[in-house]
């Protein structure tokens, strides 16, 4: 029992509802808007400032683009770690690509309870100066210092077998 392996991902229901929702009530308003102005002749924006239709066209266009590649990272953003002997890897695609802190980088490593959002702001891909924090749900996580003083922090969701490994291979001690 010298290794622990785990992965999460982002596939929650409401994580995918909610870009797929503001989409939807985004394409009303748009499509109310443009029903409007082609059975009542009301003009596209405010008055003195209407948009073209090829603009608001290619407007509905663009946002849809942006609300479908949300969906898309959604359903491919995956944390990967493992913690063994030879030292804490990790990866976050398609935010982050794979990282391997090796033993010799390593001053403390410890599993401890943290509040994602007060702490840092939310899941996923956070980084505040030299913290940096990796994690798709739950409250505990492996914290890192550095020797280069740098710290992160990566979500798991076993955190007591991450604390049995981290123990096993001379870790999990706070500075």
């Amino acid at each position: 029992m010298n290794t622990f392996q785990e992965s999460q991902n982002a596939r929650k229901p409401w994580f995918i509802a909610i870009p797929i929702v503001l989409w939807i009530v985004f394409m009303i308003f748009m499509l109310i808007d443009l029903s409007q102005y082609i059975n009542l002749g009301e003009p596209l924006g405010d008055k003195g400032e209407e948009l073209p239709l090829w603009l608001f066209i290619a407007i509905m266009v663009f946002l849809s683009l942006v609300f479908g590649f949300m969906l898309f990272v959604i359903l491919r953003l995956e944390l990967s770690v493992s913690v063994s002997k030879s030292g804490i890897f990790y990866q976050m695609p398609p935010l982050k690509k794979a990282e391997t802190f090796l033993p010799a980088e390593i001053e403390y490593a410890w599993i401890r309870k943290y509040y994602p959002l007060k702490e840092y702001g939310g899941y996923g891909w956070r980084s505040l100066m030299r913290n940096k924090a990796y994690n798709v749900s739950g409250r505990w996580g492996i914290q890192i210092i550095l020797k280069n003083k740098r710290r992160v922090l990566l979500g798991v969701h076993d955190h007591e077998q991450a604390a049995r490994v981290l123990e096993s291979i001379g870790f999990n001690k706070k500075p």
